[in-house]
């Protein structure tokens, strides 16, 4: 498959444009052994996924600059005088994919974004049913009970490991051995 029919074969199932998040690389997704699979993606966005897509597949940096500034953006929840400039699983992903130096693909069983998961609206896996289907990982590294339970549910293919939530517990270090130990599988 090249990008391009990956491409039609995605926008077929989120449309275009989508608020969808289906999934966060650096490059090609069909270069993706490894997948960091979560629950669902907690940071709304209000950008078309398709913003970030390009001939040589998902812009990250772009990606990256528009996230934080609508973080830096958004209202404070009540009670709250301070947020991050990226969340606690934003870090943690992005230190096991620096430490790691391989392509990663960063996703979730909905790509559909909220802040907890009874407020989840959008609850379709076909998207992440796709990227598994069509990129076949090597590998599946599931973070949090939610996404754990999800993924023994539904019998995914391929080695499957399950690790404590990324959002909270994790220092640099663990994140870096995490990544450390990826890169030496691969």
């Amino acid at each position: 498959m090249n990008l391009e029919d990956f491409s039609a074969g995605l926008a077929d199932l989120i449309g275009k444009p989508s608020r969808l998040r289906p999934f966060v690389c650096d490059g090609s997704p069909l270069k993706c052994r490894v997948f960091i699979v979560g629950h669902n993606p907690a940071t709304a966005s209000d950008r078309d996924f398709w913003e970030d897509w390009g001939p040589d597949g998902f812009d990250k940096e772009s990606w990256m600059a528009a996230y934080i500034e609508e973080r830096a953006n958004r209202p404070l929840k009540p009670g709250k005088s301070y947020r991050p400039r990226i969340s606690p699983s934003r870090r943690v992903i992005d230190q096991v994919v620096a430490a790691a130096g391989m392509p990663i693909l960063e996703t979730n069983i909905y790509a559909g974004t909220s802040p907890d998961m009874r407020s989840l609206g959008e609850r379709d896996m076909a998207p992440f049913h796709y990227l598994v289907d069509t990129i076949k990982p090597d590998l599946i590294i599931t973070h949090g009970k939610d996404a754990k339970e999800a993924a023994d549910r539904l019998g995914l293919p391929g080695e499957v490991i399950s690790v404590p939530h990324f959002s909270r517990g994790w220092s640099k270090e663990n994140a870096i051995e995490l990544g450390r130990a990826l890169r030496a599988r691969f």
